[in-house]
């Protein structure tokens, strides 16, 4: 029985979704499980009674409690989930609406119009539900107060409608400011969470990508070519003589040096190609549906560039020159064997008179074959 319980509870629970709307459709679950139960209980002890009208409309929101639980599992979308909310929402304030019109049993009806606010302002959000809520407290106090002598209306005193709208209000209002506070703390934690997502991927220095998202940005990019079967290529970059530059300029305008260039490096790709700090003065590139001879080329320009173009240093002009590695990324190739042979291409770039680019498949020397 609890296994059953728990399946009902979690149905239309995804891992894909945020944890608020999984949150939302778990106690969609439960609300609408207790709400088609008590109406049901209700309408059945109602037409033991004899009291078939009231029965009627308890048994027809039993009903539609369930249909608007089984629409957000059975359609499992964002648009049948809001659908089952509405639908949620105007059941229960139409049939609390009708208690407070007929009474229900013994004057007792309008007790239920409690369940209102908490349930709207949590479903519908703080602006919407503030909106259906001000919408029903108008209809609600047309209702008794604006047929005092209509004989479809149940007699409550004057005091009783008063004291009951006030309450209303007032647990309107409560549940308003909750609502208002719990979403701003949600979006707070949620902006906080993705600023230390966005920090953990990123180059506090330079901005691009660090060594952790550049990881991440490979294994999406290989999983895409696995299905779509269209290569791409890894490039690795190593500002050549850098350590000379720190050791002249100092630390700080190194710095300097290592944002000019990725600033550099990242006006010339397209918008779907990738840049990442890969530690240090290196830096990798990510170039999507591209042949190892494609990135070549790209690079050769982005090289080009770099020699005619020379940092302002503090006021002082300054010629960097990067050298190359690059490997192409197929089915036949995965990710560490590519970034490795690009590592390798690195190396004999820098051996052979730096500032140039070097494709993995242009080596000859039998020292550069794969182990």
């Amino acid at each position: 029985m609890f296994g059953s319980l728990k399946q009902y509870v979690f149905s239309g629970v995804s891992r894909h979704y945020k944890d608020e709307t999984n949150r939302r459709i778990m106690v969609v679950n439960l609300f609408a499980a207790v709400g088609m139960s008590i109406t049901f209980l209700l309408g059945s002890r109602a037409f033991i009674d004899g009291e078939y009208s009231l029965s009627t409309t308890l048994y027809t929101a039993s009903v539609v409690f369930a249909i608007s639980q089984r629409l957000q599992v059975r359609f499992a979308s964002a648009r049948a989930r809001t659908w089952s909310i509405t639908l949620l929402i105007i059941c229960l304030m139409v049939l609390t609406l009708l208690l407070l019109i007929t009474g229900g049993k013994d004057n007792t009806g309008p007790l239920w119009i409690y369940l209102v606010p908490p349930v709207t302002m949590f479903f519908a959000g703080f602006v919407r539900g503030l909106i259906a809520l001000i919408a029903y407290t108008l209809v609600s106090a047309i209702v008794l107060f604006g047929f005092n002598d209509a004989s479809f209306v149940a007699n409550y005193t004057y005091a009783f409608k008063t004291r009951l709208l006030y309450s209303f209000l007032t647990v309107s209002f409560l549940s308003a400011f909750y609502e208002y506070s719990r979403q701003k703390s949600y979006d707070t934690a949620l902006y906080l969470s993705e600023q230390f997502e966005r920090q953990a991927k990123h180059d506090h220095l330079t901005q691009l990508l660090n060594r952790r998202g550049a990881q991440q940005c490979l294994e999406r990019e290989y999983a895409r070519m696995l299905r779509s079967k269209r290569k791409f290529s890894v490039a690795i970059a190593d500002i050549d003589r850098f350590k000379s530059i720190n050791d002249t300029l100092g630390h700080e305008q190194g710095d300097e040096v290592l944002r000019q260039i990725s600033k550099v490096f990242s006006s010339r790709l397209r918008g779907q190609d990738i840049l990442a700090r890969w530690g240090g003065e290196e830096f990798m590139f990510i170039f999507t549906d591209t042949d190892e001879a494609g990135a070549v080329n790209a690079l050769e320009n982005i090289r080009d560039i770099l020699n005619n173009a020379p940092l302002n240093i503090n006021g002082s002009e300054i010629h960097v020159t990067s050298s190359f590695g690059v490997s192409e990324v197929n089915p036949d190739i995965d990710i560490s064997c590519a970034v490795r042979r690009a590592d390798q291409a690195l190396y004999y770039a820098k051996d052979n008179g730096r500032d140039c680019v070097c494709g993995f498949s242009s080596l000859s020397s039998p020292s550069f074959s794969e182990n």
